[in-house]
């Protein structure tokens, strides 16, 4: 596995005070399936379809979040954070993988970098602004468009490219999901997608959401 592996691993486990060994869980509070390092191909197949789950349940939230009533619309941000904060412990597994070894592509490196870069102040951070103040209507708005624009633009394609390129190397295209499923607002978006224009090597291209 190329570097890029080890930094996101530390960047989003700076917490942890001692590193796993290889096949073992990160224990964390905020993850709905806990992170393996070194997946197996059970394990990929069980990080897939809980990150499918969690992209249904935040999907839900922001189709709908801007017709709720404030005690409603906080109650759901803050069901749709669980599932949100789930996410970076499924970008861990299906980034430290061993089997992908030489095998990761353009594509692949940059899709787990960018979800580095935008996931926390994009959709982490928005949610929480939203929960804190979902009776200010012009904040929740910026934070729900915010979010809407950097998961249809990056998020979105970036998991789909970490769930084919995993699917693939473990034999599981066709038995998970290997593309992540758009909010509405993303019919309505234009944007150039952050990473599926890079080369995919044999696992094949994603599209935008």
């Amino acid at each position: 596995m190329k570097s890029f592996t080890s930094a996101i691993i530390l960047a989003l486990a700076a917490a942890a005070s001692a590193a796993p060994s290889r096949h073992s869980k990160r224990q964390d509070p905020t993850c709905i399936v806990q992170t393996v390092v070194g997946a197996d191909t059970t394990a990929v197949a069980a990080s897939i379809n809980q990150w499918f789950a969690d992209v249904n349940a935040v999907n839900a939230f922001l189709n709908t979040a801007l017709t709720l009533d404030p005690t409603t619309l906080q109650s759901h941000a803050q069901a749709a954070l669980l599932n949100a904060q789930d996410e970076p412990c499924q970008l861990m597994t299906l980034t430290s993988t061993s089997d992908l070894g030489s095998d990761v592509t353009d594509a692949f490196e940059c899709a787990g970098q960018d979800l580095m870069r935008v996931f926390g102040d994009h959709v982490i951070t928005n949610l929480n602004t939203i929960i804190a103040a979902p009776n200010n209507t012009v904040a929740v708005t910026a934070a729900v468009d915010d979010i809407n624009d950097f998961r249809c633009c990056n998020v979105l394609s970036d998991a789909s490219i970490l769930w084919l390129d995993n699917a693939a190397d473990n034999g599981l295209v066709g038995t998970v999901p290997t593309q992540a499923p758009p909010e509405d607002a993303c019919a309505g978006i234009t944007c150039t997608q952050a990473c599926t224009g890079l080369d995919n090597g044999s696992f094949g291209t994603v599209s935008g959401p």
